[in-house]
């Protein structure tokens, strides 16, 4: 394999690795905005910051 070809070897595998990076943080910003919009559903008011932070809680480990 030629230095350049490699080179551009290389730079494909980074592209392909920040679009996989880009995915993951996209699939975890919608698990969170779906969480949060189920949780405002369910509570309002001053209930709904009590059970975000319930809900923060629980998950910390998650």
């Amino acid at each position: 394999m030629s230095p350049r070809a490699e080179e551009r070897f290389k730079s494909a595998l980074q592209l392909l690795a920040i679009a996989g990076l880009a995915l993951i943080v996209l699939v975890i910003l919608h698990k969170a905005y779906v969480d949060v919009a189920a949780l405002a559903e369910q509570h309002s008011g001053a209930g709904f910051w009590r059970a975000l932070a319930r809900y923060l809680l629980r998950n910390l480990a998650g």
